[in-house]
């Protein structure tokens, strides 16, 4: 597969696709926008005003005047209650998603320590009809996605959180990296920044 001709044009005529089979998806930052979702929250329950742009690590109280403790707590909101907290799709991502139910299962990935709030965000939120096609597995912790991946026999991963992206690599799986500000440190993966780049990269012709 030819990287750059994606890096410089994902959509390029004559570039290797992937078919749809083999790819899969994070949620939160790719599928779910939970750091927007974050940062409304933060006000509106402390007072606390974060600008999205500022959000320049993943573990984003180790930068920005937030403590700890509450930032877990507000993390721990937005895993719990996902629907009730309003967080919204990643602009695009019904649609391509959609699409791609058509074609078989789609498989996510999430490090959300159960699948049973984000699964039921998916089906009232993205509109989902129901858990038919929908492969979820929530791993607890990044370190596992890999696992999962390998298992499944996926080849490409679409991330946002950029560490999880070299143990990916290590596994021998392409990470497509979902632009976010906390993931722009200088690296060498493919990166994506809306889903009109993803669904350019996927070959909607099998």
């Amino acid at each position: 597969m030819n990287f750059m001709m994606f890096r410089e044009n994902p959509g390029a005529p004559g570039s290797q696709r992937i078919a749809a089979s083999d790819i899969a998806f994070d949620i939160d930052g790719v599928v779910a926008d939970t750091f927007r979702s974050f940062v409304m929250l933060a006000e509106k329950e402390y007072g606390i005003k974060i600008h999205y742009e500022e959000i320049t690590e993943y573990e984003f109280w180790k930068i920005l005047d937030i403590d700890e403790e509450t930032a877990h707590a507000l993390i721990h909101k937005l895993i719990e209650q996902p629907v009730e907290v309003g967080i919204k799709p990643v602009r695009g991502a019904p649609d391509v998603l959609t699409r791609l139910l058509k074609t078989g299962p789609v498989k996510f990935v999430t490090a959300r320590p159960e699948a049973d709030s984000i699964l039921r965000w998916m089906t009232e939120v993205l509109g989902f009809p129901d858990h038919n096609g929908i492969v979820l597995e929530a791993t607890g912790d990044h370190e596992r996605k890999a696992q999962f991946l390998v298992r499944e026999n996926v080849k490409y991963f679409v991330e946002d959180r950029l560490e999880t992206c070299y143990l990916l690599e290590d596994a021998s799986i392409v990470p497509i990296l979902f632009d976010q500000p906390w993931n722009r440190k200088p690296n060498e993966f493919m990166r994506v920044k809306n889903w009109d780049e993803i669904s350019a990269l996927i070959d909607w012709s099998a």
